[in-house]
């Protein structure tokens, strides 16, 4: 019996019946409600310019050999110092955003899908909700007037 698809991309499906993520399947009918949310991740950028900070103190250490020598690799020092506190600040204004689908099912909260891209995890959540009408519509018996 085929069932109705309501959303597929990847490896997500939605039927009135069940929400598939991967290679994990969950009964609509065992799933009592879903929400997206939004978190932080460490930016690409931010992790790039720690690193270039990082290599610069690094370099300045190595080349510091006599009393003479560190003297004159302290700019570079201060330098990689400031660099690193550049990459600290540009997490605190430019993050990386992730969203998250999460299903409250009987065992608890269940992360399931996480995507940088809000539009998916808004789709796939409107399918879900979607699901839960069709699949009380169909689980209800029909009445009579």
């Amino acid at each position: 019996m085929p069932q109705e698809l309501l959303f597929e991309l990847d490896d997500v499906r939605v039927t009135p019946y069940i929400a598939q993520f991967a290679g994990t399947s969950y009964q609509i009918g065992s799933i009592s409600s879903v929400r997206a949310r939004k978190g932080k991740k460490l930016s690409r950028v931010a992790i790039f310019v720690f690193l270039l900070g990082v290599s610069l103190f690094v370099a300045a250490i190595l080349r510091s050999g006599s009393e003479q020598q560190a003297d004159a690799n302290f700019p570079l020092a201060v330098t990689a110092a400031g660099v690193m506190f550049l990459s600290f600040l540009i997490q605190v204004v430019l993050p990386r955003r992730i969203f998250t689908l999460v299903l409250r099912t009987q065992g608890g909260d269940v992360e399931v899908l996480t995507s940088s891209r809000s539009r998916l995890i808004l789709d796939v959540k409107q399918a879900i909700e979607g699901a839960f009408v069709a699949h009380a519509e169909r689980s209800s018996p029909q009445r009579s007037t």
